[in-house]
């Protein structure tokens, strides 16, 4: 069993990579951001994403779930139940990239 842990992103969401020597086989979880470095990890122990997981739409854990899944084919999995929150990732993606003391009245956390 590989697995390993990356802080990504400027949160520094951690991003975990398990992966199964034998078979090849990986999932990612939240890769939120630095799809390179994640892309890199996986090259390293030569393993094929089979799966990519979010354990909830904050975009610190989703940011680069799209570009993962674009690059290695595999499917993206989320909980239902943050669809209303995914739905809302340019609200999210504003909050973190503008001026926080500009957005600081609408992003209260």
């Amino acid at each position: 069993m590989i697995h390993e842990i990356l802080p990504v992103g400027p949160l520094q969401c951690n991003c975990s990579i398990f992966g199964d020597a034998a078979g090849g086989e990986a999932i990612v979880i939240d890769p939120g951001d630095e799809i390179g470095r994640i892309a890199a990890i996986l090259e390293k122990h030569h393993l094929r994403v089979t799966a990519i997981v979010v354990t909830h739409a904050h975009i610190d854990h989703i940011g680069g779930a799209q570009k993962l899944k674009a690059l290695t084919g595999a499917p993206v999995y989320m909980n239902f139940n943050d669809q209303e929150l995914y739905d809302h990732i340019d609200t999210q993606a504003q909050c973190w990239s503008a001026d926080a003391g500009e957005n600081q009245h609408r992003c209260q956390r």
